[in-house]
């Protein structure tokens, strides 16, 4: 209902907002603690990049939620066009994956350093360093990807990437075209 859809909507966009304050704060903290002088070792580094991830995910997801959409779409405030949608597509993958990819790193520097008995210190010269230049080479990579196919389409009232397929029964033989932002033909599967 309609209702139901406001209600969705303003939930969405104050989670988006506190996830965006808390992030905030530990990208702060960290950040001052470099000002100041001390230093920090791989386990805050870790955190800050992925409070920056998920400050960008927050963004444009939860807190842009459809405003992004573009308007034609007949969802609740979709005031977007093709591009705002693009960039909401493009910041849900980059900002999750490298989410996903940095919670993943957390647990790596974890299981080093309980299971292993790293130190801190060897974490960072063995792993750290190629652990960031892979996770953000191979996120951004992600995120590319559907923006060069032109993949990023309105679906349940996000940009996310789609394939659209329309299919249809000839002379008895199926027919399927991968519809892409309104380009018919992209791909065609013949049964």
């Amino acid at each position: 209902s309609a209702r139901n859809e406001l209600i969705l909507e303003i939930v969405r966009r104050i989670i988006g907002f506190l996830s965006i304050i808390g992030s905030s704060f530990i990208v702060s903290d960290i950040v001052k603690k470099v000002h100041d002088g001390n230093g920090t070792d791989p386990y805050q580094r870790i955190m800050l990049v992925l409070s920056m991830f998920d400050i960008i995910y927050s963004i444009f997801v939860p807190f842009g939620g459809t405003w992004m959409v573009p308007k034609g779409t007949g969802w609740r405030w979709a005031v977007g066009n093709t591009a705002s949608c693009s960039a909401q597509g493009f910041f849900y993958i980059f900002g999750a994956f490298g989410e996903l990819f940095y919670q993943a790193a957390i647990s790596l520097n974890i299981l080093l350093l309980i299971v292993f008995g790293w130190t801190q210190e060897k974490f960072a010269k063995k792993v750290e360093k190629p652990m960031h230049v892979i996770i953000i080479t191979v996120v951004l990579i992600i995120a590319i990807v559907p923006l060069a196919f032109q993949s990023y389409n309105p679906f349940c009232g996000q940009c996310i990437p789609t394939l659209v397929w329309k299919c249809s029964i000839k002379d008895e033989k199926e027919s399927c075209n991968w519809v892409s932002r309104g380009t018919y033909r992209i791909i065609q599967v013949t049964d």
